[in-house]
């Protein structure tokens, strides 16, 4: 049985590490774990309190179930966006993790029509490529939204809301974290060497036959180490 209340505190640090690494905008986007099914745990509607995920803390996690509802926890309403990740974890039987930022140059990338550039390590890990949502409003806020979202995502890790921001998809909270700060450095390297104006790439051929499963595990430990020791030095997330 996993340890419901090492989950959150994991969560509150994950939470924070998006604006302590400057990932999303104002304070804004969050981190969540899928618990079990019709489950999800994730942090509760911090913005009606004037606060923002930068100070989250682990009682500041609910937990809800797939239509929204908050089944355990203090606040009366979760983070927006949930009906995305129930729709994503009903298709995605694999996937524990999930989150949704508003990362500028990530999200240039969508309102640009551009694509990721294979010039760094950072965007190997994409090498699916990504979908562009273009529906209004620019948040989660229907069923059906979300239904298409999940659909559009398919078996993909990321999935662009155009002038929105960021969601993704993985195994873990390590995981999405990591790849999410990796997508939006390869986004902001992807942005310069246009703006240069030249610039290489790699093929996909010779991504996949220099990358390991093993070597993408050492880079996600070694990134979520010093994420969670800058995080740390700021004080408690109890």
């Amino acid at each position: 049985m996993e340890d419901i209340e090492g989950l959150r505190q994991k969560l509150a640090m994950a939470n924070r590490i998006l604006v302590n690494e400057h990932l999303t905008e104002l304070g804004r986007g969050h981190v969540v774990y899928k618990l079990a099914e019709d489950r999800i745990l994730i942090p509760g509607h911090l913005h009606d309190y004037q606060r923002s995920i930068a100070d989250c803390t682990a009682s500041d996690i609910v937990t809800i179930d797939y239509k929204g509802n908050v089944v355990e926890g203090r606040y009366p309403e979760s983070m927006h966006e949930f009906f995305f990740y129930s729709a994503m974890f009903r298709r995605r039987k694999d996937l524990k993790a999930a989150l949704h930022m508003h990362a500028f140059y990530s999200n240039l990338l969508a309102m640009s029509g551009e694509n990721l550039l294979f010039s760094s390590r950072d965007s190997f890990l994409f090498t699916k490529g990504f979908k562009v949502y273009s529906g209004l409003p620019l948040f989660v806020n229907t069923e059906k939204m979300g239904e298409d979202m999940a659909d559009l995502l398919g078996d993909r890790d990321i999935l662009l809301h155009r002038g929105h921001g960021v969601f993704m998809v993985g195994r873990s909270i390590e995981e999405v974290v990591t790849r999410a700060a990796a997508f939006e450095r390869a986004a902001f390297k992807s942005y310069c060497l246009r703006a240069i104006g030249k610039y290489f790439e790699y093929t996909r051929d010779e991504i996949e036959s220099s990358e390991s499963e093993e070597i993408r595990s050492e880079l996600q430990e070694s990134d979520w180490g010093y994420f969670l020791t800058r995080v740390e030095k700021k004080g408690t997330i109890l």
